[in-house]
């Protein structure tokens, strides 16, 4: 509802100026009327609120001057009966402070007109939406300002806490540091550096490593050894820093960090690593111990020929090993006790290997009988030792007519039955062809190359069929290779066993590249059967008298064919290959009997002899 203008000229006369610097600066509550504004307000439209109200007491008096005219027009225009007499008796050229009420008018006798309300000007709006803007401007400052307010006080929290927090370091290092396991808490610089310095110098004159042989021997390494020293000052300085380093804001971030993660440092350690290099060189001449091979050394005591020294196995100190271990110890001050372990070195060449360059490549003998004919015994027994301790190079062959020598008594030979042209006979040597084929057997099994072999004319009994070897002097000849690259070395035994005489021969050398062995195996193919008797005078009475007696000399026994096959092994005696090698025919053996040819004489009757 729009006031009267009598009650607005109320409201617009002007009351009593207050000195702006009476007007208290806290938030205060003023009561004007519409188009007033308090001097103290700060408008958004002015530079300086100080320098407005410096400036309030001519500003105000020229508005209230304006704003009085300004009501002394609007008078003017109005009808007196509107403004009554208090109005038009008013000074023109001065408002007063406070217009009195306009008396009531008398009421006319008859029907008064009642004036309808006035419309307020657009001054008078414009006055009042420039008073609304004011207010809201007036809220929104006293917010700012208590936002600033508590800013401050918050601003002004955490400077004390800044300085509150730095001021504990002050001249000391802070909380949660630490060198070496040592807390600096508390402590200056020097008194930090005295206490780290005294703990690092125990620690050094204090370690020791010794190095210890299985035999008792020792070496010590000192911290003098090493010239060993610690960098103190290194990492004071550096854990001085936090807190202690940069703005403020910058040290008290350092500060707080601490408590949730303490810093710990380790004081830097330099040695000379070249002096443990010396003594580990020195350890190692002493420790160190070359292998020593092992040894053939001619033996004619033995056979083969040799006997060995034993290889003795070497040692090695590895110092490049020892040499991290030891840093990594002087790393961390660890002191203790470090047992050298030296790495058995293996004499280039042992016993066991001399030893496995001459073994037995073959063994093979033959039963000779319980009994024979003395002279037979002889010349085997002469035979076979004949070739005892023979020795033969690579590469070399041999005869066997020329090892044997020739079947003469010169020669310590014997007359005995031998076979000879499909029959046996008495000869000097015989039996020889015994010792020939238990040689043949012996050098096949070694795996050395036959060069020449013969076979019986009939069969024998001391081998089986196809595995004998016949000799004669000067005509049949068995003759063998040594194919081996080392040397072979023969020996031979003639010995009794279980009533039973053997000759027996053993070949050593170097074993077969691929492990290797051999022998001769025989197949009947064909059996020749026992021809019919041969019936011979003995004109000599050399087996019977009278023709009324026989006596079979020989048996006869079938003949064969029999084909031979060299068989070879592995390792451990599998059969790698069957390979036939030749056929041998033996002849059947006809039977011979001898019969007398001189006949008995008649016998004279004993009548006879009375008579005459």
């Amino acid at each position: 509802m729009i006031q009267p203008v009598a009650e607005e000229e109320e409201k617009l006369t002007p009351q009593p100026e207050t000195k702006p610097q009476e007007i208290p600066t806290e938030l205060r509550r003023v009561v004007v009327a519409d188009h007033d504004e308090p001097d103290w307000m700060v408008s958004a439209s002015r530079v300086s609120g100080a320098a407005e109200r410096r400036g309030a007491p001519a500003n105000r008096s020229a508005q209230q001057t304006e704003k009085r005219a300004e009501a002394k027009r609007e008078k003017k225009e109005m009808p007196a009966a509107e403004h009554g007499e208090g109005y038009a008796a008013a000074n023109e050229e001065q408002i007063p402070r406070r217009t009195a009420a306009p008396k009531k008018a008398k009421k006319p006798s008859g029907t008064v007109r009642k004036a309808a309300p006035r419309k307020p000007s657009k001054k008078a709006i414009a006055r009042r939406n420039a008073q609304i803007r004011r207010t809201v401007l007036l809220v929104v400052v006293v917010m700012a300002l208590t936002a600033l307010i508590a800013a401050g006080a918050m601003g002004m929290g955490r400077l004390i806490d800044i300085k509150k927090t730095l001021d504990q370091g002050k001249d000391v290092f802070y909380h949660n540091i630490f060198v070496n396991n040592i807390p600096l808490e508390g402590k200056t610089l020097d008194e930090a550096r005295a206490i780290v310095t005294q703990q690092v110098s125990s620690l050094v004159s204090s370690w020791r490593i010794t190095l210890r042989t299985q035999d008792g021997r020792s070496w010590d390494i000192t911290g003098e050894d090493l010239k060993m020293q610690y960098d103190v000052a290194d990492q004071l300085d550096q854990l001085w820093a936090i807190g202690h380093m940069g703005s403020s804001a910058m040290r008290y971030e350092q500060v707080k960090a601490l408590s949730e993660t303490p810093v710990m440092r380790h004081t830097t350690l330099t040695y000379d690593l070249s002096s443990v290099n010396q003594i580990l060189a020195q350890i190692k001449q002493e420790v160190d111990q070359p292998p020593v091979s092992a040894m053939r050394i001619n033996d004619d005591s033995k056979w083969p020929p040799f006997s060995y020294t034993d290889d003795v196995p070497g040692r090695e100190l590895d110092i490049t090993g020892l040499n991290e271990q030891i840093c990594a110890m002087v790393d961390t001050l660890q002191s203790g006790v470090v047992d050298l372990t030296p790495t058995p070195v293996e004499a280039p060449v042992t016993r066991k290997y001399l030893e496995g360059q001459i073994v037995q490549l073959s063994t093979y003998e033959t039963a000779i009988g319980a009994t024979s004919d003395p002279g037979r015994f002889i010349n085997i027994e002469n035979g076979t030792k004949r070739f005892d301790k023979l020795i033969i190079k690579s590469g070399e062959q041999v005869s066997f007519n020329k090892v044997a020598g020739r079947r003469t008594y010169s020669n310590g030979y014997a007359d005995a039955p031998e076979l000879a042209y499909g029959d046996y006979r008495t000869g000097v040597g015989g039996g020889i062809c015994q010792v020939s084929s238990t040689l043949y057997n012996v050098v096949v099994n070694a795996g050395l190359e036959v060069k020449t072999r013969f076979q019986h004319s009939l069969a024998s009994n001391y081998v089986p069929l196809g595995l004998d070897a016949t000799v004669q002097d000067d005509r049949l000849d068995f003759v063998f290779k040594n194919t081996t690259s080392a040397d072979i070395y023969i020996s031979t035994e003639y010995y009794k066993k279980k009533g039973y005489w053997y000759t027996k021969f053993t070949i050593h050398g170097r074993p077969d590249p691929n492990g290797y062995t051999y022998k001769l195996e025989s197949e009947i193919v064909e059996v020749i059967p026992v021809p019919e008797p041969t019936y011979v005078p003995d004109k000599n009475a050399e087996y019977v008298v009278y023709n009324d007696e026989m006596k079979e000399v020989s048996d006869g026994h079938e003949g064969h064919v029999v084909d031979v096959y060299l068989v070879t092994m592995d390792a451990h005696g599998n059969t790698i290959s069957r390979e036939k090698k030749y056929t041998d025919t033996y002849k059947a053996l006809t039977p011979k009997i001898y019969v007398g040819v001189t006949p008995r004489e008649t016998p004279v009757p004993q009548n006879y002899l009375l008579m005459d």
